[in-house]
This record gives structure tokens, sequence and C-alpha cells, in this order.
């Protein structure tokens, strides 16, 4: 301990010495190079003060421009969000006003009043049941209202309204197993019953069991239907179904024209319209025509029995190119025959 003691004394004693010693020298080249030298190696800092001073100073304006461009950065982002946002929502305006000028070329039985409805809301585990739609009391949808849709420029059928709310309504379609509608077939006008089965075709039941049933034939609504109007497109047959010999009728599966997995607008035919909405066109009849009245008997023949019997009749008017009767004949025309025997 004291060896490190005096060791550590004799150093500063010569550093003490070599200080005063350069202090007393003249401040030449050599001595203030040497001097420079010395104080690089042992303050090395004084020399790296002023070079880290000018980073250091500097510091504070990068990370301002750091944080600027990564605020832009973000609004950036923020703003090509909003872009593809747009061009989704513009794009699916666009195949909506297609969809919806497309419908409007559609024309309604004018014995209801049509009303247009959008699908809100299905029921993910009941797919093909029943659907949600935007219109309920407010716009005059009743129970019972048959519901139909656009498919390939016409009208299908697709359901009736089973609920009616305030603003909204529930529309239980055909391929409900608890729906059921009467319809016929386009190749031999045999009517039978549509019923659903919970999935994505019908059966028609109750076809008389001589017929010849083929695929492709076109199913239509029945005019005995209590829901649709007559002639309304139901569906396809896709399969003629084995004969069943415990059965005295035959069936068929039939593909239905609207597809529960695309409907996106509706029309919903109503008893009436609202006060203030046009009403449909009625078709009135032209008036029948009056039946031609029989001429007038001759006053002579009256006047030979003495007494008129018939009733007075109307007398017709001559066409416009037909003569004028003499003189004689009208004046046999203006008078009435009188009984000589009655008191005047």
């Amino acid at each position: 301990m004291q060896r490190e003691t005096r060791i550590a004394n004799i150093v500063l004693g010569a550093l003490s010495a070599l200080a005063l010693l350069l202090l007393s020298l003249p401040l030449s080249t050599p001595v203030r190079s040497f001097k420079a030298g010395a104080g690089y190696l042992l303050d090395p800092l004084a020399y790296h003060g002023e070079a880290g001073y000018r980073r250091l100073s500097g510091l504070p304006e990068r990370i301002r421009q750091l944080l600027q461009a990564d605020i832009e950065n973000e609004g950036l982002r923020a703003e090509l969000r909003r872009g593809e946002w747009l061009a989704t929502t513009v794009s699916s305006l666009s195949l909506e006003n297609d969809r919806l000028r497309r419908a409007l070329v559609l024309k309604a039985p004018a014995v209801r009043s049509p009303a247009w409805v959008r699908v809100m809301e299905r029921d993910p585990i009941h797919w093909y049941r029943s659907v949600v739609v935007d219109a309920g009391a407010d716009r005059g949808i009743s129970l019972n209202d048959p519901v139909l849709g656009p498919r390939e420029g016409k009208l299908v059928a697709v359901g009736r309204v089973v609920d009616v709310r305030p603003n909204m309504s529930t529309v239980l379609l055909l391929t409900d197993e608890l729906s059921a509608a009467a319809a016929y077939l386009s190749s031999g006008t045999l009517e039978g019953l549509v019923q659903g089965q919970d999935g994505p075709r019908l059966r028609m039941n109750y076809l008389n069991a001589e017929a010849r049933l083929s695929e492709g034939d076109s199913v239509y609504t029945s005019p005995t239907s209590a829901t649709f109007p007559s002639d309304v497109l139901i569906g396809r047959v896709a399969r003629v179904n084995p004969r069943d010999p415990f059965l005295t009728f035959q069936s068929v599966e039939v593909t239905p024209a609207a597809d529960a997995s695309s409907l996106q607008e509706l029309m919903i035919l109503r008893v009436k319209p609202l006060d203030g909405e046009a009403k449909p066109p009625v078709y009135v009849p032209p008036p029948a025509l009056a039946p031609v009245a029989a001429p007038a008997a001759p006053a002579a023949e009256t006047a030979a029995v003495g007494v008129s019997t018939a009733a007075p009749r109307p007398r017709r008017r001559p066409a416009p190119d037909a003569p004028k009767p003499a003189a004689s004949e009208a004046a046999g025309q203006s008078f009435e025959a009188v009984d000589p025997e009655e008191p005047q």
C-alpha cells in the first residue's frame, strides 16, 4: 500500500514539474504542437466536444422532422383507406343502380299496388326459410301479401309476408317447409301443389298419376292460388321422382326461379296504396251500345182500331242523307187517335 502511494506521489510530482515546464516555455510552434498532443492524449473530450455539440444541436430538428413525417405517413394511409372505401361504395351503388333500373322495367299485376323493398337480414342457420325487409306498416304492408322478385327481366314468385312491424316485415320464402302454393305445369297444364323442403329445391305433389312428365317444364302459379296472382313463374322441373306404388299421384323436384342467396330487392304486392301514392291503373270496359228502337206504327192503322193500345215509342232520328218524309206522312205521325165516345 505504501509502495503504491509513493509511486502516485512520484507521478504527480513529475506531471506537476512537466506542467510548470510547459507553462514556462515560450508559445512556439513545437511547444503548441506538443501541448496539443498532450492535451489530446490526456483529455480528448475537449477536442471532440465541438463536433459532438454540432451533432447534438441538430438532433431536435431531426426528431421534429421524423415525427412530422410519421404523422404525414399516417394521414396518407388514412386517405388511402378512405379512397378504397369510397371506391368500394361507388362500385356497390353502381351495381345497385343497375339492378333497380332493370327492376323498374318490370310490371306488377294491376290488381294490387307494388312496393319495392330491400332485404336487410337473413337467418344464417335457416337460410331457406325467411328474410327480413325494410318496410312494414308504415308503407302499407299487410299479412299474406305476395312477394315477387326480379329474375332475368321478369318477376318470379318468392314468398309471402308473415310478420308485419312498424318499420320491417318478415317474408316466408317458398323454400320453407311450411310454404305451399297452387301451381301448374306449362307442358300439360297439370295442376299440383308446390311445397318447400327447407332446402334449395321445391317439391310439386298431387300430379296426375297417368300424366307424362318431363324435365325442364316451367311451373307457374295457378289461378286458384289464394296468395299469388296467376301465371307467375315459380321455377322449372329439375327431376321427375319415380312413381310410388302406394301413392295415387306423381311428384317432381322444382328448381326455384328465385335463389334465396341472391335476393336483394323484392316487390310486395299490397292490397291498396298509401294516401298520396299513385294508384295502379284499372281497366274500365266501354259502355254497351243501346238497342235500336223499332219505328212507330202508322197513324192510319191506329185510327182504324179507334184506340191506341201501344205505349209511345221514341222516334228515330233520320240519317243526314235520308229523304225527308212527305207532308201527309208527317201530319199523320203528329196526331194521336181519339176515342169519340170518351168525354173531352
